[in-house]
């Protein structure tokens, strides 16, 4: 048994082959273009030898690995723009940052995840920070819509019963909700694709999330803290240059606007019904 499995997903460009002949399983693999390394390993016997090499296959598989033919060539990989490596470099550190991703909601701690992020950013140089710092500025504008605006007047708002239609106070700060929209982000990047195409997808079973504490100030500062660590400059020197090199990133300007007014009171009742009956009888629960 030989079968060959390559990986060009996203930053990926690898080979792994598996080759399995009587007991004996052999391994190479690493970057697409070189002779990469060799691993070989003796089972028990043939059939423990192929259920082994099976499981291994599974895995990579699993990890984004498609197979190809022996005699294929393999495809030349397409280069990604600059935008598209700072999206996946962003998404990557806020993902590996975050060691409750399967947790229960109660065992995330914000000021953890915004601490091992700023660890993990301080390993890298100047330009990655500055790559970070405008893809979370882009993310934030991305979430400066009228739906979001609702998401958190539901999530955070209070709200009475009347009739059995539960009716928002929908007060919004503007600093209230740029806080809330970096919570969002520090969810993931499945997340925050999900809740841009419907803000009920918080309640689609798929997420476990602490509702009382939606506010993540503290991501608005990672990327100056990380350089801080390992720097003496300025307080805000990558926000500044971020500032200086895209001043159309502007997500906290006075010149934003939404493509219509956030509804609030009665009518977010009627426009989500699964999300708001689920938050007003976690709220009543709580009482």
């Amino acid at each position: 048994m030989k079968r060959n499995f390559i990986n060009q997903k996203e930053l990926s460009d690898k080979f792994w082959n598996i080759e399995c002949s009587g007991k004996i399983q052999k391994i190479s693999f690493g970057k697409t273009g070189t002779k990469g390394r060799e691993t070989v390993k003796e089972y028990a016997d043939e059939k423990e030898c192929l259920q082994e090499s099976e499981k291994l296959i599974a895995q990579k598989m699993k990890k984004g690995y498609t197979e190809i033919q022996e005699n294929d060539a393999i495809p030349q990989k397409i280069e990604l723009s600059d935008n598209e490596k700072a999206d996946i470099y962003f998404w990557e550190a806020i993902d590996k940052s975050n060691k409750y991703k399967k947790a229960h909601w109660s065992e995330y701690d914000i000021d953890e995840h915004i601490e091992n992020l700023t660890d993990h950013l301080s390993r890298f140089g100047k330009d990655r920070m500055i790559l970070f710092e405008k893809t979370l500025q882009e993310k934030l504008s991305e979430l400066y819509t009228a739906e979001i605006a609702e998401l958190s007047i539901i999530l955070e708002c209070d709200s009475k019963l009347e009739n059995g239609v539960c009716v928002f106070d929908d007060y919004l700060s503007d600093d209230g909700f740029i806080y809330f929209r970096c919570w969002l982000l520090l969810k993931g990047k499945e997340f925050f694709e999900d809740i841009k195409a419907d803000i009920q997808s918080l309640v689609s079973g798929k997420y476990s999330f602490d509702i009382a504490d939606c506010w993540a100030e503290g991501l608005l500062y990672v990327a100056d803290e990380a350089y801080a660590q390992n720097h003496d400059d300025e307080e805000s020197i990558i926000r500044d240059t971020v500032h200086e090199l895209y001043p159309e990133n502007d997500y906290d300007g006075a010149d934003r606007s939404m493509d219509r007014e956030p509804k609030g009171g009665a009518d977010l009742h009627k426009m989500y019904p699964e999300l708001v009956a689920e938050m007003c009888e976690l709220r009543s629960n709580a009482k």
